[in-house]
């Protein structure tokens, strides 16, 4: 989508755990942040939900089919994306299908033990932080 100085964006992020409490976690391949880990997500194209966006993005950066199992929040601190004014709604998720697979915008992947922190691009690191706390609630 690139840079939109005058409109509000919309996008995705998913927190995808697996039963052990770990988290999926991508490293970018794009810019902004390249290098850097983050949770898969991206823009809502027209016609889609939010719901349907966040299953699409994370089938098409990660090659995994997920089911969403919760909203986390709605993220829209101005600045949180160099390219504007942009609002992300977070939502956790399990996969239920599909294979790990490394693409131009997640060349690495890992999953996060329990309370482990990485370097992370945007504000992932809030969004993973408000998840823990929500599971810890």
């Amino acid at each position: 989508m690139g840079q939109h100085p005058n409109r509000v964006a919309l996008t995705v992020d998913a927190v995808i755990t697996d039963p052990a409490g770990r988290v999926l976690v991508m490293e970018r391949g794009t810019e902004p942040f390249p290098g850097t880990w983050v949770l898969p997500g991206g823009y809502v194209d027209p016609g889609e939900t939010v719901e349907q966006a966040c299953m699409r993005e994370v089938r098409e950066e990660l090659g995994l089919d997920v089911r969403l199992t919760g909203l986390i929040g709605i993220y829209s601190e101005p600045g949180r994306d160099p390219r504007g004014s942009v609002v992300s709604v977070a939502y956790r998720a399990e996969v239920v299908g599909g294979t790990l697979t490394v693409t131009a915008e997640a060349r690495a992947h890992r999953w996060l033990e329990p309370g482990e922190n990485v370097p992370m691009g945007f504000d992932h690191a809030r969004i993973l932080a408000d998840h823990r706390a929500q599971m810890r609630a």
